[in-house]
């Protein structure tokens, strides 16, 4: 890991432990073994430490989720393979989603970072209009579908994160109930 990658490390554990007003960027470089210098060569702000590493998790939280995504399985396998690994990906990392549920709507997260994000989300937007244009699924807008979607996902693993595969499976199917026409 590099110096940057070990303040990123260090940032994430200590805002999801002891919260962002009270993590000093003298916090995070003592945590990081790093000079608070070093700290400013990478970030210029501890939002823009937040920023980025918003990004960063998100980034990797989607690249897990659609790693070896078929777009010609039916939308409803789609559907249940890709909210199966979004909760795997918060089991198997739960500081990251410890995070992001802080941060997902958080003012501090920029216009830019935002923008960023939201290309990320394409995909699971496209399983909903799929789904909308074969007619089964909802006519609502694909975005609130998938606001409701993961309410209903972050909501379960965050009850248990230990949650076993059957239930698991009931809760995508639960979801997949509540959207489907």
């Amino acid at each position: 890991m590099n110096k940057k990658d070990n303040i990123l490390k260090a940032a994430l554990k200590l805002f999801v432990e002891q919260g962002e007003q009270t993590t000093s960027m003298k916090w995070i470089a003592r945590e990081a073994e790093c000079g608070i210098g070093t700290m400013y060569n990478y970030f210029q702000s501890k939002e823009d430490l937040i920023n980025e590493l918003y990004v960063e998790i998100k980034t990797r939280l989607f690249a897990y989720t659609f790693d070896g995504h078929d777009i010609n399985v039916p939308v409803k396998q789609q559907f249940i393979s890709t909210w199966l690994k979004f909760i795997d990906y918060a089991i198997l990392n739960p500081l990251e989603y410890k995070f992001l549920q802080v941060y997902s709507h958080s003012p501090k997260i920029s216009k830019q970072a935002t923008e960023k994000v939201n290309k990320l989300i394409n995909p699971v937007l496209e399983i909903f209009e799929k789904g909308k244009r074969e007619g089964i699924i909802k006519n609502h807008d694909a975005l609130q579908l998938l606001i409701f979607t993961n309410g209903a996902v972050t909501a379960s693993v965050l009850i248990d994160p230990e949650i076993s595969k059957h239930r698991k499976n009931a809760i995508i199917l639960m979801a997949w109930d509540a959207i489907k026409s």
